[in-house]
């Protein structure tokens, strides 16, 4: 088994994990390096600061007791790369996230969800 698939699947368990157990925002940026890219469908997110801004505002808009919820439904690596799907509830149907990990670090992730219309 390559050890990069190892360290990746490694540093993604431990960022949801974080998010899941609500260590707050510092432990959930502290995954990514000073220079990662987070792109969701309607923006893109450089550097840590700008990442955390979405961050706050994303857990902001979560749905009442969706990270209560949270259910990690797939979890695939390949070397580097990770992908996962997730639901948060009923509200938070379906959710996938890609990630890029390099030196026990995420440089890059992708993020998308289907939210029911309320």
């Amino acid at each position: 088994m390559d050890t990069r698939t190892i360290d990746t699947e490694g540093v993604v368990r431990r960022h949801l994990q974080t998010f899941v157990e609500r260590k707050g925002l510092d432990a959930i940026v502290s995954d990514y390096t000073d220079e990662a890219c987070l792109l969701n469908e309607s923006s893109t997110h450089r550097g840590k600061p700008e990442i955390r801004r979405f961050l706050e505002d994303f857990i902001a808009g979560l749905p009442p007791r969706a990270i209560d919820e949270f259910a990690l439904r797939s979890l695939r690596v390949d070397g580097d790369v990770a992908h996962i799907t997730w639901s948060a509830g009923r509200e938070l149907l379906l959710g996938t996230d890609t990630f890029v990990v390099r030196g026990g670090k995420i440089v890059s992730q992708t993020v998308a969800m289907y939210r029911l219309p309320r």
